[in-house]
């Protein structure tokens, strides 16, 4: 699922290697490509959306949350995410 770049004018203009600086705000290189893994891979899933949240009521949104849990568990099994993958999975989910 593609966005709008709102920002690309900006970053075009930029002093320094955008790329790098989200390496270092990462922390490594292998944090920053495990983090965009895993972000691409839930905004890419219908299941994760965040859109419709502020519409839910309270009861809505907790059976909202276990469809998503219970989804995420079951793309963790399904790709045979790592500890550390799966770690981030759930931390985009939310």
């Amino acid at each position: 699922m593609e966005g709008v770049d709102h920002l690309a004018h900006e970053r075009n203009k930029t002093e320094f290697d955008v790329d790098a600086m989200k390496i270092v705000w990462a922390g490594s290189r292998h944090a920053f490509e495990l983090s965009d893994r895993m972000a691409r891979l839930v905004a890419s899933d219908p299941v994760f959306r965040k859109d419709d949240r502020t519409r839910l009521g309270r009861k809505e949104l907790f059976k909202n949350t276990l469809r998503k849990a219970s989804h995420a568990w079951k793309r963790i099994l399904e790709l045979r995410l790592t500890e550390e993958e799966a770690g981030q999975l759930r931390n985009f989910c939310g």
